[in-house]
């Protein structure tokens, strides 16, 4: 049975995401890492059987602003002979980036073979930035 802490983590620099007020330009995406602990090949399959959602909570209050919104999971490029990656990946709604400040966000799998459910990022948080701009919602 897989763990939380022996599946994945965010590749992101020091685990923080930025994006301006009302924008829905560029998706969060996740780079789904091998650890080197476990099967790798078998979780990929795991995921594609899986419901995937996205949340973000406000650090300040404590309140959700997005709770378990539909996130999608899409293999990775390939050069060469590579094996199969996938990325995480939420795209923005307006409503999502209409308030500035920090928030903390977190991907949740639930595999639909009854293995169990999984929260990512495991080890840091991801932090989300929505910071005031200059993008205009028309």
């Amino acid at each position: 049975m897989f763990t939380k802490e022996k599946i994945i983590k965010l590749k992101f620099n020091n685990m923080d995401f930025f994006i301006n007020k009302n924008s829905t330009l560029n998706p969060l995406v996740m780079e789904l890492i091998q650890d080197g602990r476990n099967d790798y090949k078998a979780f990929h399959e795991l995921i594609q059987n899986a419901t995937i959602t996205f949340s973000m909570t406000d650090v300040e209050t404590g309140i959700r602003k997005i709770s378990k919104n539909a996130a999608s999971c899409e293999l990775k490029e390939c050069v060469d002979d590579c094996p199969e990656e996938y990325y995480v990946i939420y795209e923005w709604q307006v409503k999502d980036t209409n308030r500035v400040g920090t928030y903390k966000g977190e991907f949740t799998f639930v595999f639909l073979d009854g293995s169990g459910t999984l929260i990512a990022p495991v080890r840091d948080e991801l932090m989300i930035h929505i910071r005031d701009g200059a993008i205009k919602n028309c």
